[in-house]
């Protein structure tokens, strides 16, 4: 088995603006997996506020080549026991592809999936003015649902209400990233019960989560950066009433189908995010995300660039063109065919 990294810096489109923070760009993890006359390609983001970039990550695959070995199931088992993470994540959907391959039969079928099908994904508005998330708002015709950046501040009313105004068609959910108080939490409710807002990913800290215990909130909690891999999921649901998992936190494809699962035991609805990365950062995602309630896998669009095949978003919904893939014999399979 061989196995190829290197890291891409990838600029964004223009800057995005979240609480506490603006990203212009990623360092992302780019791999190659070549085995048995297969080839599969992974993309993986990372957690940037856990110092996942792409250098990191890169050393982290790295340091498992010597325990990969040469067949398969080896290799595999040497992934799964990697620390959680972006590393883990791409090395996961090379694996997976590679499995798809060799059985000839698609990931999805692997995954127990009879089908690929659309998803609705929401689309990040990034934090800004009123004003000015209003206009981005009206930009995006074809968004079904957004989800609105705040940061925990008064103005955060504002930002709601000039959405909710310039597109009473939407659904609308918003996103703290860590930036409110309990207090601020309370005082916005209301707002966001006047404004339809169905949705409140990670209010506050994941620190200060022991602040959640027993309050109510008529609005669903969403758990994003305090819900990182297995490990965290009792707490988490005692507190929130979404997961929000992303592959580049939990480790992958494997990971994520089996934190769902047991999301969904706990009384949990599931959401599928990602941290970043273009369409093939996704594609193990889209999987993933099949069977979710909330899906959130608008990353592609904040990109500068691509890559092939390019996730498609029309009325609401992403997807991918399985026409434009290349469905050759294995031994020449090009990379990310196997996957479907």
């Amino acid at each position: 088995m061989q196995i190829d990294s290197w890291v891409e810096e990838i600029p964004f489109k223009a800057p995005l603006a979240i609480a506490g923070r603006t990203l212009v760009g990623q360092s992302v993890l780019r791999v190659t997996g070549r085995h048995a006359g297969l080839v599969a390609e992974a993309e993986a983001a990372g957690v940037f506020y856990h110092g996942d970039d792409g250098h990191r990550m890169r050393a982290q695959v790295q340091e498992v080549l010597p325990r990969l070995g040469e067949d398969l199931p080896t290799a595999w088992r040497a992934v799964r026991a990697m620390r959680p993470g972006g590393a883990r994540n791409a090395l996961d959907w090379v694996m997976w592809q590679l499995a798809a391959g060799a059985s000839g039969r698609p990931v999805h079928e692997l995954a127990f999936l009879s089908r690929l099908r659309p998803l609705a994904t929401m689309v990040t508005l990034g934090l800004a003015s009123a004003s000015r998330m209003a206009q981005a708002a009206l930009a995006l015709p074809e968004a079904r649902m957004l989800k609105l950046k705040l940061e925990g501040t008064e103005a955060d009313a504002e930002r709601v209400t000039a959405v909710r105004r310039a597109r009473p068609d939407v659904r609308l959910g918003i996103d703290a990233n860590e930036g409110w108080t309990l207090g601020h939490l309370e005082r916005m409710t209301a707002t966001l019960l006047a404004q339809g807002v169905e949705l409140i990913e990670q209010p506050l800290p994941a620190s200060r989560d022991d602040e959640l215990a027993g309050y109510r909130s008529p609005i669903p909690l969403a758990a994003d950066e305090s819900l990182q891999t297995l490990d965290d999921l009792d707490q988490v649901a005692t507190r929130y009433q979404v997961a929000n998992i992303k592959l580049d936190k939990c480790g992958g494809l494997s990971a994520a189908l089996t934190l769902a699962n047991e999301a969904r035991q706990r009384g949990m609805r599931v959401m599928i995010g990602c941290m970043g990365g273009r369409s093939l950062a996704i594609l193990p995602a889209f999987i993933a995300a099949q069977t979710a309630d909330l899906v959130d896998l608008d990353a592609p669009l904040f990109m500068a660039g691509d890559t092939a095949p390019a996730a498609r978003y029309a009325q609401g919904q992403v997807s991918f063109d399985v026409d434009a893939l290349d469905v050759a014999a294995p031994a020449r399979r090009s990379p990310v065919s196997a996957w479907l």
